[in-house]
């Protein structure tokens, strides 16, 4: 098993293809694309908008990229307009 593989199964996973809010609890370390996504809200747990954080608003992602918080934060609100992500949890 890679690392890769160790580190989306260690704590476990959610599917999500609409909208969801995360607490601190689930730990919400990062997003797997899933199928190619465009999201129209997604933020870190201190509210700060990731989508214009690192110039993604309007963007279509291609499966297999990962999207995560700035400085090592959690993910809290994960609103996928098209497509599906892994939410994994920490």
């Amino acid at each position: 098993m890679t690392i890769t593989e160790l580190q989306l199964s260690r704590n476990g996973q959610k599917y999500v293809s609409g909208d969801v809010t995360f607490t601190a609890s689930d730990k919400v370390a990062y997003l797997v694309v899933n199928e190619d996504a465009t999201f129209s809200n997604l933020t870190d747990l201190s509210d700060n908008n990731v989508l214009t954080e690192s110039a993604l608003t309007g963007a279509t992602l291609s499966a297999g990229m990962i999207i995560s918080a700035k400085n090592g934060g959690l993910m809290k609100r994960v609103n996928v307009s098209s497509g599906s992500v892994l939410a994994i949890f920490g």
